[in-house]
C-alpha cells in the first residue's frame, strides 16, 4: 500500500489547531497579554515559512486560537488585538516576500550558471532575457542594453520592446514556450528605446516552471545582405533584360505557371505587338495571337500546343509573317526550350530567330545551283560537240592530208608539201587539245569510290613509264612514301605530268627532280615536286594552271597539263600551287587526303 505524504503546511495547520485547543483547555487564553504573544508568534512563523496563498492561514489560525479569549473581552481589546495581528501579518508577510524573492533570484542565477555560465550570459553576442510567463524580463545581458537601450532598467515588459504588430503572436509563442519547453526560429521585431526597429530570430528554453531564457539573434546584418543581394539580382536582371532587348531575336520567357515573365522588343517588332501588355498573361494566348499573322498559323499553334502539353521542346519550326500594320514580311525560325532547373522548373524559353536573309540566300543558292546544272548540261552538250562535231571533221581533214603526203610525196611541189605538213601539225595539235579538253571536262570523281594507294609502288611504276624521258636526268624519290586515298590512274598521271614538265622545261645539262612529302594540316599530306630549272616569274605562278596556257610555246604540248593536274588534285579534295624564284628552279606543292574525303557541291562550269 502506497504511503500518503501530507503537505507540510497541512501538518503545520493541524499543529496550530491542537495548540489552540491545548491553550484553551489550560485556561491560558483568558490572559490577553499571553494571547497576543502566542498569536503573534504563530503569525510570524506561518507567514515566513508558508508561501502564498497558504500564508493566509496564519492570521486565520491566530484568530482561531484567540477566539475564546476575545469572546469575553471588551470590544476595544478585541479590536486592538485584531489590528495587532493584522499589522504583524503585513510586516512579517512583506519580510517573507522579500526573503523568498531573494531566494528565488539566487535559484534563477544558479540555473543560469548551470545553463549558460555567468560569463557567457553577459558577454553573449545575442540578446539574452530571463522572462516569466507574464512577459516580464527579470534579467538582461549586456547585448540587450547595447541594442535595445534603456541602460538604467534591469527589467522590461514585452509590451515595451516587442513591436505592436508582433505582440499577439509573441504572446502565443510565449505560451507555447512554457507548455512545450522550448521554441525555435521565431521571427519578430523588437523596439529600441529610440523607437527604432530591430529584426530578430528567437529561440528560447524553459528553465523552471515559471521562467525561461530567451535568446534573440540580430538579423540586421542578414537583412542588409539580403537587401544588397536583392538589389544585385535586380541589377543583373535589368542587365539581362536590356541585353535580351538588344538582340534581333524575339524572346519570350515563360514561368512555371505558363505565364509570360518577359518579352523583348524584337518580338513586338516582328509581330506588331505591344509586349508590355502581355507580361503576366498566358504564354499560349500570346502565341495564339502571333499565329493569326502567320501563313499556315493553325499548323504552327497546333504544334506549339502539343509541345507545351507534353512538356517537350519545339525545334526549328519555320514560319512566315504576313506583312501588315506595324510589321514586315519575314521568315522566322521558332524554337521552344523547356527549363529543367530547380529555380524555373516548368518554365520555357521561346524565341523567334529572323532567318529572312538566310532564306533569301538559300533561294539564291538554289537558283545558282539550277543555273550551274544548266551550265553543266550545256557543258556536257559542248563536250559531245567537241568529241563528235569538231573532232571528227578535224581527224577527217588530217587523214586526207596524210593520204596526199603519202601517195603524192614525190609529185607535190616543195612549197605545197611544206604547207601540207604545217597543216598536218596544226590539225594534230588541235586533235590533242580537243582530247585534253574532253578529258578535263569529263573529270568528275566520287570520293566513295576512292581506294588506298601505295605511293611507293605508284612512283616506281611512274619512273618505269617515263623511261627515256628520264635519260640524262636525276629523279630523287623518298623511301618512306605514305599511303593515300584516291584514284590510282589519276594520281599516276598527276606525278608523271609534274615530273615530265620539270625535265622538259629544264635548262640545265643534268636536270634534277626531287619528290618529297610530310604530314600536313588535319587529315592530309603535303607533297612537292622540286626542280633545278630556270624558275617561273611570279606573275605567271597562277596563270600556268589555266587551260591551254604555255610559257614556252617552242616546247611540244597543248598547255593543258597543269590545268589537268589542278583538276585531279581538287577532285581529291586538295589544292595545288607553285613557288619559284627565277634562276633557282620551281617547286609544285599539292595536298592529298590520308582518309576518304567529302567534297561539297561543285560544278564543271568553272
Amino acid at each position: 500500500m502506497k504511503r500518503v505524504r501530507w503537505p507540510w503546511f497541512t501538518v503545520f495547520g493541524g499543529a496550530l489547531l491542537l495548540l489552540a485547543l491545548l491553550l484553551w483547555g489550560l485556561g491560558w487564553v483568558y490572559d490577553p497579554l499571553f494571547l497576543m504573544i502566542a498569536s503573534g508568534v504563530f503569525v510570524c512563523l506561518s507567514v515566513v515559512l508558508l508561501s502564498w496563498p497558504w500564508a493566509v492561514l496564519a492570521p486565520a489560525s491566530a484568530l482561531a486560537v484567540a477566539a475564546p479569549g476575545l469572546w469575553g473581552q471588551p470590544w476595544p481589546v478585541s479590536l486592538s488585538l485584531l489590528f495587532l495581528l493584522g499589522g504583524i501579518a503585513l510586516v512579517v508577510g512583506g519580510a517573507g516576500f522579500l526573503f523568498r524573492r531573494q531566494a528565488h533570484h539566487r535559484q534563477v542565477r544558479r540555473k543560469l550558471e548551470l545553463s549558460y555560465g555567468e560569463e557567457v550570459f553577459e558577454n553573449s553576442l545575442n540578446i539574452l532575457h530571463v522572462i516569466d510567463r507574464e512577459g516580464n524580463v527579470l534579467r538582461r545581458n549586456r547585448r540587450s542594453f547595447e541594442l535595445l537601450g534603456w541602460p538604467h532598467r534591469r527589467t522590461l515588459h514585452i509590451t515595451e520592446y516587442v513591436h505592436p504588430e508582433d505582440l499577439d503572436r509573441f504572446r502565443i509563442d510565449l505560451e507555447r514556450l512554457f507548455e512545450r519547453g522550448e521554441i525555435r526560429e521565431v521571427c519578430a521585431r523588437f523596439l529600441k528605446e529610440d523607437r527604432g526597429t530591430l529584426s530578430v530570430e528567437i529561440q528560447a528554453r524553459r528553465i523552471t516552471g515559471k521562467l525561461a531564457v530567451l535568446e534573440a539573434h540580430d538579423l540586421s546584418d542578414v537583412q542588409k545582405l539580403q537587401k544588397e543581394l536583392a538589389e544585385e539580382r535586380a541589377r543583373y536582371r535589368y542587365l539581362i533584360e536590356d541585353g535580351i532587348d538588344a538582340l534581333d531575336v524575339g524572346v519570350i520567357l515563360v514561368d512555371g505557371k505558363g505565364q509570360v515573365l518577359w518579352a523583348n522588343l524584337a518580338l513586338g517588332k516582328f509581330f506588331g505587338l505591344e509586349r508590355d501588355g502581355w507580361i503576366g498573361r498566358p504564354a499560349l494566348r500570346l502565341l495564339e495571337k502571333i499565329s493569326m499573322v502567320l501563313e499556315d498559323g493553325e499548323s504552327f499553334i497546333s504544334q506549339v500546343r502539343e509541345g507545351y502539353q507534353a512538356g517537350m521542346g519545339v525545334e526549328g519550326l519555320i514560319v512566315q509573317v504576313r506583312p501588315g500594320r506595324g510589321r514586315e514580311e519575314r521568315v522566322l525560325q521558332y524554337s521552344s526550350i523547356p527549363l529543367a532547373g530547380r529555380s524555373f522548373r516548368g518554365g520555357r524559353v521561346d524565341y523567334f530567330a529572323d532567318v529572312t536573309a538566310l532564306k533569301k540566300l538559300e533561294a539564291e543558292l538554289r537558283e545558282q545551283k539550277r543555273l550551274l546544272e544548266e551550265a553543266n548540261e550545256r557543258l556536257r552538250a559542248f563536250n559531245a560537240a567537241v568529241s563528235h562535231d569538231l573532232r571528227n571533221p578535224a581527224r577527217a581533214a588530217l587523214g586526207y592530208i596524210q593520204m596526199i603526203l603519202s601517195q603524192h610525196n614525190g609529185t607535190i611541189p616543195e612549197e605545197v608539201r611544206r604547207d601540207l605538213e604545217l597543216a598536218r601539225g596544226r590539225l594534230q595539235r588541235m586533235d590533242r587539245m580537243l582530247e585534253d579538253l574532253s578529258r578535263y571536262s569529263k573529270m568528275r570523281l566520287d570520293p566513295s569510290q576512292f581506294e588506298p594507294v601505295d605511293l611507293k609502288k605508284l612512283l616506281s611504276d611512274v619512273r618505269e613509264d617515263l623511261g627515256s624521258v628520264l635519260s640524262g636526268a636525276e629523279l630523287r624519290l623518298p623511301q618512306d612514301l605514305p599511303t593515300v586515298f584516291g584514284r590510282p590512274s589519276l594520281l599516276s598521271e598527276l606525278f608523271a605530268n609534274l615530273i615530265h614538265n620539270a625535265i622538259k622545261f629544264n635548262d640545265k645539262d643534268k636536270p634534277v627532280v626531287e619528290v618529297g612529302w610530310k604530314p600536313y594540316r588535319g587529315e592530309t599530306y603535303l607533297f612537292w615536286v622540286r626542280d633545278n630549272g630556270p624558275g617561273i616569274p611570279a606573275e605567271y605562278l597562277e596563270k600556268i594552271f589555266k587551260l591551254f596556257e604555255q610559257l614556252d610555246r617552242s616546247k611540244e604540248g597543248t598547255g593543258a597539263g597543269l590545268a589537268i593536274c589542278r583538276r585531279i588534285v581538287e577532285e581529291h579534295g586538295g589544292r595545288i600551287w607553285a613557288e619559284s624564284q627565277v634562276g633557282q628552279g620551281a617547286t609544285f606543292y599539292f595536298t592529298l587526303p590520308k582518309v576518304p574525303v567529302r567534297k561539297g557541291v561543285e560544278s564543271d562550269a568553272h
